[in-house]
């Protein structure tokens, strides 16, 4: 059996993933045969080796697999089709990928009898249903002003949303503001307290779109970001910080451990290592530093300069 979650939002991926595995491991309980592997950094033979290895207790095997595109797409896909996974009952496979890679493994995988999931980027009227969803199941309710202003901070980015409607939450809870049982009103002035945007949160969602390859999304984060007055060189010195963790990941995607980053940030840099090559990766940060240079001499206009290298990127 294949299931293949693919899409731009990672978010909504993960839950889904931790869905699954919860579903897996309340049929079998041990969680001996769960196997989670990630192309950006294991060897394409390591998931070969396990899929290929018998179970020593009678459970289904579970293989979880990131970032395949990475990998050898050709050999891979040969290897699904031979041993004909997409039927078989002994083992769950699955596929997670944050790639708009469509080539024949891509192909392959959205075919029945695999079951495939495309988690697209949310609209705004989608994340607005999705966060009056997702905050009653934590017993509050925000009014049309909250939530306006919770996404005109957070946009469509779900894990950010979540963190801030976990956080009001508690706030509510503690405050006492409500009758027991009842859902608690989150007003906008209560947001504005407790979900104010930072800089380095702003400036991430740049690098972040830039790490998928979206220019249109990169370049609204950037006026989103000059807009809400970060400064264009700190901009750029995060985007000098981003793509030489990419690139010391991509050197030594075994030794992540000594990148010493946020388990958040770590992940992030998994995923977007697949987007790129070492060469492109290096290119991007000459520009970086001929840009860096530029600002200093003082004789180029900083936002419009950074928003050619995004758009040149």
């Amino acid at each position: 059996m294949i299931v293949f979650l693919y899409g731009q939002d990672s978010y909504r991926i993960g839950q889904k993933l931790k869905e699954l595995i919860r579903g897996y491991k309340t049929k079998n309980p041990s969680g001996l045969n769960l196997i989670n592997l990630d192309l950006a950094e294991n060897r394409l033979e390591d998931f070969l080796d396990s899929a290929k290895s018998d179970s020593l207790i009678p459970e289904k095997k579970l293989i979880i697999l990131k970032n395949i595109f990475s990998a050898d797409s050709e050999a891979l896909l040969k290897f699904l089709k031979s041993k004909d996974f997409s039927k078989r009952e002994d083992i769950i496979l699955i596929i997670v990928s944050f790639s708009d890679d469509k080539g024949k493994l891509f192909e392959y995988l959205i075919k029945k009898p695999n079951q495939s999931q495309n988690f697209k980027t949310l609209k705004t009227y989608e994340v607005k249903s999705w966060i009056k969803q997702f905050s009653s199941s934590f017993g509050v309710d925000l009014t049309g002003e909250a939530l306006d202003f919770l996404i005109s901070n957070c946009g469509s980015d779900l894990r950010r949303i979540d963190c801030e409607i976990r956080k009001l939450a508690d706030f509510s809870a503690s405050g006492g503001s409500s009758e027991g049982g009842k859902i608690k009103v989150i007003s906008k002035s209560q947001v504005e307290e407790l979900a104010i945007p930072t800089v380095n949160y702003n400036a991430f969602r740049l690098t972040d779109a830039l790490a998928k390859k979206n220019k249109k999304m990169a370049l609204e984060a950037l006026y989103f970001a000059l807009d809400n007055g970060e400064k264009p060189t700190e901009l750029l010195s995060l985007l000098a910080w981003q793509i030489r963790n990419l690139l010391r990941f991509k050197s030594g995607p075994g030794k992540s451990s000594d990148l010493k980053l946020h388990p958040f940030v770590l992940e992030k840099i998994k995923e977007s290592a697949g987007f790129f090559s070492i060469d492109e990766l290096s290119a991007i940060l000459s520009k970086i530093i001929n840009l860096d240079v530029a600002f200093k001499t003082g004789n180029v206009d900083e936002k419009t300069a950074l928003s050619l290298l995004i758009a040149g990127l």
